[in-house]
């Protein structure tokens, strides 16, 4: 898990690293899911505490609609009835990477079953994101929060934060850290109950 405190001044990467740490088809070497487990530990939340805006399951779904890589504006709204997952997520965040592989790895069977994946990048504009997205793939669309709002409105302190929606239109799960495989699945299954 890195740490994320959303602020304007923050100084970002300006380009991905020439060669992603996301080994396509390449599962998340055992050894290492264990040590991005204890990172997300040992970070807490930035100074402050929670946001006024920080999300509980059981709340409604968050209402927002972001620009896409290569679609239409979307947001979870636009998948009412679906179990939703929202991956937020920036290029430079090497534990993001490894989430990304793991939800690389259970999407196409999910997405059978009418799950919808949504991955968030914030705080980074549009070629740095095109860019490494172009270098690393993504089978479901990456949608971009450049100005890093809904850190502060979700209660988003680090990364990466995963967010499930239910068939209801509740959160169901909100977990800062690499979520391995087994409770994913897990945590989809009963989403969709």
């Amino acid at each position: 898990m890195t740490t994320h405190q959303p602020s304007p001044t923050s100084p970002r990467p300006s380009a991905p690293p020439a060669r992603s740490a996301r080994g396509r088809g390449r599962a998340t070497p055992l050894p290492l899911v264990p040590l991005l487990a204890a990172l997300a530990l040992a970070c807490g939340p930035g100074p402050g505490g929670e946001s006024p805006g920080a999300v509980a399951i059981g709340d409604p779904a968050p209402a927002f609609r972001l620009a896409a890589l290569d679609a239409p504006e979307l947001g979870p709204q636009d998948f009412a009835g679906d179990v939703v997952l929202l991956e937020f997520w920036a290029t430079w965040c090497i534990p993001c990477h490894a989430q990304a592989d793991v939800l690389e790895r259970v999407y196409p069977e999910y997405r059978e079953r009418g799950f919808a994946f949504l991955a968030i990048d914030l705080g980074e504009d549009e070629e740095t994101v095109r860019r490494f997205v172009a270098a690393n793939p993504f089978p479901y669309p990456v949608l971009l929060d450049p100005d890093d709002e809904l850190s502060w409105e979700l209660g988003i302190h680090a990364l990466p934060t995963l967010m499930v929606i239910d068939r209801a239109n509740a959160v169901s799960f909100f977990h800062t850290g690499v979520v391995d495989e087994d409770e994913l699945r897990r945590v989809l299954d009963k989403a969709a109950a």
